[in-house]
């Protein structure tokens, strides 16, 4: 680990630990090291040093003697498992749980409306927008808290955008009981919107129209939700999990949540909301609870008429409300002090001037985040000696994410600011555009001019991580599918050619053949899992949950690309609805292919993920046709993120030995 810088509070909790022994000293820095990066920083700060003592005195028992060897040996075991706990009581940027774990009904409404509450309490009485696109809505619980929270918090906007099969009330739907609630009581801050559908056949026995899955123009199939403060996203929650009671008792689900305390999610957080706008302001597709109600009664007036059957419209007390057209417009600017962005910078310079912006981001980029208020007082004293005026307008204005810089995004600037030369950043960001992205900041060293200590120096600063969105969506007048009701998720995804070589270009030990060059793709929600299966290399093993499989996808003809060249798969498939797919899969294993299949036919299994590696997609789509050219949906891509990766191998592993031999 790189020098470390011990703040003066630190220093003075410490002063009376000292050693002679050479050995003993080295060992104590590291040791110092080690609890001075517990939070992801090379700063010693007060919390740290204050740990740092008690295990001292632990093995010391209160002694001030100098160490010995052998004590700081003890220290250093003894400490371990202290900063093992103290890096566990982090709040993680992204959280991953599971029904197979076990306490659903509590763990999934408390994430849920967990989100929700803290955005407000955090928000002390500016505006709070909660943007939800969620398909299936039974959750009475759910329901009676997000009315409670519209109540009590008027500065709040609930926007609900749910799927047509949800208007009627049988079944324990919400979405009717919340639109009919605001409606009934005028709360204002409460919306409801229905995607526009005619899901409905003549049934000549019954004498009336009935609902049909098969129909369907398109369904409202997301599951999740974004939270703003001042038109900024603040946590956003997604996954396979429908707000249903079912789901938490009988399902396999599974939910995410995201924070934007991490930098690298606010882009896929602004994705969604992106894509909530797009969506709410259709007024052709999301329809207000009475209009929805006025095109059904339209639906079945045609109907009736059609069979020569009389028809009576239904009672409707509801009244048309006004339909303002939504946007998200920030506020003001939320200056991440620990981010290297090109927006921070010049919000920075424009703050505290560009000799003083200069000094912090050196700050940052020397000793690493800085984590509150007071912190950055001490560690940048220039600043702390500015008027108060400066410090008054900073303050409101400024967040502490994790920071750091990942070189699958950044421009040449931001890397430049991180640390990495110019003309090296040059190099990164062309390396980038010609291979893909990268596996692993370690790649760098692929990077003509970049070596074993240039890459030491550099790395406390990046990494790779990134997290992207893609989305379907289709307008039930029969027009062509997109790839999102936001123009900004139209567009094309670089992926590596399938085998494609070039001798003029000299791979390293980390560029492996396969992505020698990149093609542009459609940037549909198969192309994340194309990407991931196309830098699958042989030996490496692809885990897949899926509720849903067509062997016509674009996704299973990948993963018959990537058995084709020696990557094992390990897949979990619920039975029901997938016997093409799962006698498919079973001729791929009597050709050679190293192919495992496990299925559930008892339990739900309506997860819909893959892992490889640190690498994860997951969301509410299925792998078929119809969630890419007819519903609206959604799937993330979270690439280089190992904790992500290790709780969605974690719940791979439970179904795996909870599931059949197929």
């Amino acid at each position: 680990m790189s020098t470390i810088k011990k703040l003066p509070q630190a220093q003075s909790i410490l002063s009376h630990v000292q050693t002679a022994d050479p050995v003993a000293k080295a060992k104590l820095e590291e040791a110092v090291k080690s609890v001075a990066g517990v939070d992801g920083d090379r700063v010693l700060d007060q919390f740290e040093a204050e740990a740092l003592k008690i295990t001292i005195d632990e093995v010391t028992q209160g002694s001030t003697a100098p160490l010995t060897a052998a004590q700081v040996e003890a220290v250093q075991g003894a400490l371990a498992l202290r900063v093992a706990q103290l890096k566990g009581e982090r709040v993680a940027a992204a959280d991953a749980i599971f029904t197979s774990e076990g306490g659903a009904l509590q763990s999934f409404r408390g994430k849920i409306l967990g989100a929700m509450e803290d955005t407000i309490r955090k928000a002390n009485g500016r505006p709070v927008d909660i943007n939800m696109m969620v398909f299936s809505f039974t959750d009475t619980v759910l329901a009676d808290e997000i009315l409670r929270l519209a109540r009590e918090n008027p500065h709040a906007n609930f926007r609900l955008l749910t799927d047509w099969s949800q208007m009627s009330s049988s079944g324990n739907r919400q979405s009717a009981r919340l639109a009919r609630t605001a409606f009934d009581e005028g709360l204002d801050n409460l919306d409801i919107k229905f995607k526009k559908d005619n899901p409905y056949v003549w049934d000549p026995d019954q004498g009336r129209p009935v609902f049909s899955h098969r129909h369907t123009t398109g369904l409202n199939h997301h599951k999740g939700f974004v939270t703003l403060i001042d038109g900024r996203p603040q946590k956003m929650v997604c996954g396979s999990f429908n707000w249903s009671m079912g789901a938490m008792t009988r399902n396999y689900e599974n939910l995410m949540s995201l924070d934007r305390k991490d930098p690298d999610h606010r882009g896929i957080m602004n994705s969604y909301e992106k894509e909530f706008e797009g969506f709410w302001n259709r007024d052709d597709v999301a329809l207000t609870y009475a209009e929805a109600r006025k095109e059904k009664d339209r639906i079945f007036r045609s109907m009736y008429e059609a069979n020569g059957v009389a028809y009576t419209s239904p009672a409707n007390n509801l009244q048309d409300v006004e339909d303002p057209i939504y946007r998200a417009e920030p506020k003001g600017y939320a200056l991440d002090i620990n981010a290297f962005s090109d927006a921070n910078h010049d919000e920075l310079v424009g703050r505290v001037g560009k000799s003083m912006a200069d000094t912090i981001e050196k700050e940052v980029r020397d000793f690493g985040r800085i984590d509150t208020w007071a912190e950055l007082m001490i560690r940048v004293p220039g600043l702390a000696a500015k008027p108060a005026w400066v410090h008054e307008n900073l303050r409101a204005n400024i967040e502490f994410g994790d920071g750091g810089v990942s070189i699958n995004t950044a421009t040449v600037d931001e890397l430049d600011r991180a640390g990495v030369s110019r003309k090296q950043a040059e190099r990164i960001v062309a390396f980038r555009e010609s291979h893909g992205y990268f596996e692993s900041v370690d790649e760098l060293d692929d990077v003509k001019g970049i070596g074993a200590g240039t890459l030491d120096r550099i790395k406390p600063t990046l990494n790779a991580e990134l997290s992207a969105a893609t989305f379907s969506a289709r307008a039930p007048d029969g027009s062509a599918a997109t790839t999102g009701w936001s123009s900004d998720h139209h567009g094309t995804w670089n992926v590596p050619s399938e085998g494609a070589e070039s001798d003029d270009i000299v791979r390293g030990r980390n560029v492996p053949t396969n992505r020698n060059e990149v093609e542009a793709i459609r940037r549909d929600m198969a192309a994340p899992v194309i990407d991931m299966l196309r830098r699958a290399q042989p030996g490496e093993t692809f885990r897949l949950v899926m509720y849903g499989i067509s062997t016509g996808s674009k996704e299973y003809a990948a993963l018959k690309e990537a058995l084709a060249r020696g990557v094992k798969v390990k897949a979990v498939i619920y039975k029901s609805y997938n016997a093409n797919a799962l006698a498919d899969m079973q001729k791929l294993i009597d050709e050679g292919h190293d192919l495992e299949i496990k299925t559930f036919t008892s339990k739900v299994m309506h997860e819909k993920f893959g892992v490889i590696g640190d690498d994860v997609f997951n969301g509410s789509a299925n792998w078929s046709n119809s969630s890419i050219s007819k519903h609206t949906e959604d799937r993330f891509l979270f690439m280089n993120q190992p904790d992500v990766a290790n709780r969605f191998i974690e719940e791979f592993e439970r179904l795996w030995d909870r599931a059949s031999t197929f």
